[in-house]
This record gives structure tokens, sequence and C-alpha cells, in this order.
């Protein structure tokens, strides 16, 4: 099995493709001990576009590629226009 890093940028690719210019996501840590991993998320926001979609559109994102993740906790900074997201994965299967 791939380690989680190198999953999580995998997923984080296939984010990215899909969502920007919109929304673009970039891999802040990926903590093997904890299982977890914190992303932050860029964009135009506007508070109707649905910014926390974007946030779990990457834990739906993990399930396609075999990670079962639960989204831990988030901010949103509307001023930045960013959002910061911590995953905790909870298990993985081999899915490519």
């Amino acid at each position: 099995m791939k380690n989680l890093r190198i999953l999580a940028e995998e997923v984080a690719k296939i984010y990215n493709e899909k969502r920007a210019p919109e929304a673009n996501l970039e891999i802040i840590n990926v903590d093997e001990t904890s299982s977890s991993v914190i992303v932050r998320i860029t964009g135009s926001f506007c508070r109707t576009c649905g910014v926390d979609d974007w946030i779990v559109d990457y834990q739906y994102e993990l399930k396609e590629k075999g990670i079962d993740a639960k989204l831990e906790d988030y901010y949103i900074d509307y001023e930045k226009e960013e959002a910061i997201a911590k995953f905790v994965v909870l298990g993985t299967k081999e899915n490519d």
C-alpha cells in the first residue's frame, strides 16, 4: 500500500483538476502516526457557493481512492479566502 502522503497528494491533484480555478487544494501536513491530513483550500470564496462543500469534496475524493476518512475540524477565513481542514483516516484499501 502507498503511504498516506502519496495518496493524499494524488487525491489533491484529482481534486484540483476538477475544481480549479474556483477552488485549489494544497496539502499542509500529513501525519502518518495519527493518520491525519491537513489541507488548505483557496479560491474566490463567496458565502453562497458552498465553501463547506469544497471542504467535504476532498473527503469524497479520498473515498474514491479507497481511503475512508472523516472531517475532524475546519476553519473558513472569508477575508483571506481560504479554509483549513483536518481529516482523519480511518482505513484504506487498494483501489487503483
